[in-house]
């Protein structure tokens, strides 16, 4: 009886404690609202602050009023706390402040309007593609790509030849975001863009979109200059996928050597799917090819195990000592009895390899 009058007390006191926190920060926000009228500026920017660290609905309309304020910095801080409110009934005023005569002021709006989402801002903010300012423009195409309304695409593929590096990047991604195939081909272009992030936005963005137009320029990506740019053509070469690998079998012929390695890379990651088209240029007459075919198929490791023990048995006689050397290097149990099965082969090449195949994974076992 005792315990469970000393329990009922305790859920008393934590109800009475829990009660006593809503009217305090009821209290706080009507005096920071009240604040917001406050003869001195500086009092008006710090409660505008403050309300948006609290992210009360009560304080949009007060905020919206602050837009007003003849104090810039009180402007820009009421507009980035109306948009962490993210309430839409700051959409149309925040609208308004894109035609503020303050570049701060226009660049928070549209930061602001992208965080809200609203398709009311999308017309505005294709307007502030062309304003003036760069920061400006980066944040409009910014928040076109976060709205996802695709009446932004073209417009957007206008902004990628923007003067700037900083804008054309920006508008690379929101097209990566929206995922429109009508950005395919002004993503392509922009492949060849001067500044490396550009190229390497571009590069993610019509990964994205998985256009197979895209394969062929992207694997010419993969001879960039730039680590980063060769990187994103392979994850981007990866998420096409299948479309991907018979092209990427033909790039294993490139005279680029570096160029040929990441394309055996790229097949390697994309991995299943590759293995038949890989085990067939295991026979291609290109020694190179069949090389880099290895390469991939043993980077795969064992799902390739039981084509290439398949191919053991192939018609080719290059298909089949390749074949034997990827098995001795993914190092898989199940290919010394296909290999020992060889041995008897009519063709000498192989017998040999086979052979020398045995050796290896005899040796890795000791």
């Amino acid at each position: 009886m005792r315990a469970l009058k000393s329990l009922t007390l305790g859920v008393l006191v934590l109800l009475f404690c829990v009660s006593n926190i809503a009217p305090a920060q009821a209290d706080e926000i009507d005096q920071l609202i009240n604040q917001l009228k406050d003869k001195k500026w500086s009092v008006r920017y710090k409660a505008a602050e403050a309300l948006g660290e609290l992210g009360d609905i009560r304080a949009v309309e007060p905020l919206i009023s602050a837009l007003k304020d003849e104090y810039v910095n009180v402007r820009i801080k009421a507009t980035e706390t109306l948009g962490k409110i993210g309430d839409h009934r700051a959409v149309e005023p925040l609208i308004a402040e894109l035609k503020d005569e303050n570049v701060y002021v226009r660049e928070r709006a549209t930061e602001a309007l992208g965080k809200i989402g609203d398709h009311r801002a999308v017309e505005p903010l294709i307007s502030a593609l062309k304003d003036e300012n760069v920061y400006v423009r980066e944040r409009a195409t910014e928040a076109l790509g976060k709205i996802g309304d695709h009446r932004a695409v073209d417009p957007l593929t206008t902004t990628l030849r923007d003067e700037y590096w900083s804008v054309r990047k920006k508008a690379a991604e929101a097209l990566g975001e929206l995922g429109d195939i009508r950005a395919v081909e002004p993503l392509i272009s922009a492949l060849k863009d001067r500044n490396v992030y550009v190229r390497e936005r571009a590069t993610e963005a019509l990964g994205k979109i998985g256009d197979h137009r895209a394969v062929e320029p992207l694997i010419s990506v993969l001879k960039d200059k730039y680590g980063p740019v060769q990187e994103a053509a392979t994850e981007a070469l990866v998420k096409i996928g299948k479309p991907a690998i018979e092209p990427l079998i033909e790039a294993l012929r490139d005279e680029d050597k570096d160029m040929c390695y990441r394309a055996a890379k790229t097949l390697s990651i994309i991995g299943k799917p590759a293995i038949e088209p890989l085990i067939r240029a295991l026979g291609d007459k290109d020694s190179d090819v069949r090389e880099r075919s290895v390469e991939a198929l043993v980077e795969i490791g064992k799902p390739a195990v039981e084509p290439l023990i398949s191919a053991l048995k192939d018609e080719n006689v290059n298909a089949q000592i390749k074949a034997a050397e990827a098995l001795v290097e993914i190092g898989d149990k199940r290919a010394v009895l296909a290999l020992s099965e060889i041995l008897k082969d009519e063709n000498k090449d192989v017998r040999k390899a086979a052979k020398k195949a045995l050796k290896k994974i005899e040796s890795k076992e000791k």
